[in-house]
């Protein structure tokens, strides 16, 4: 079982940050479409790197498949599961 099963007001900055769309969405959604709240190819990039310098860890590029940006829940998986591997309680 995750230590980070939910997401921190960190996660939610930095996707409000770069998807504004989702500002208008609090709590944020689990199952919020992450594409239909704005992210594009390019915005993918960065919020890859900001989640990165964020958290401080490398996000696998096996694990950043397209079921990963699904959702606002999928991809903190993504991020929850390299939280764990970092930091195992």
């Amino acid at each position: 079982m995750s230590t980070h099963d939910r997401w921190d007001e960190r996660y939610e900055s930095v996707l409000t940050e770069m998807l504004p769309r989702l500002a208008e969405e609090q709590p944020l959604p689990a199952d919020l479409g992450l594409r239909t709240a704005g992210l594009d190819s390019m915005a993918t990039v960065e919020l890859l790197v900001r989640l990165e310098e964020t958290y401080q860890v490398a996000l696998p590029d096996e694990e950043l498949g397209p079921e990963s940006f699904e959702t606002v829940g999928s991809l903190w998986t993504v991020v929850a599961r390299q939280l764990d591997a970092a930091d195992p309680r």
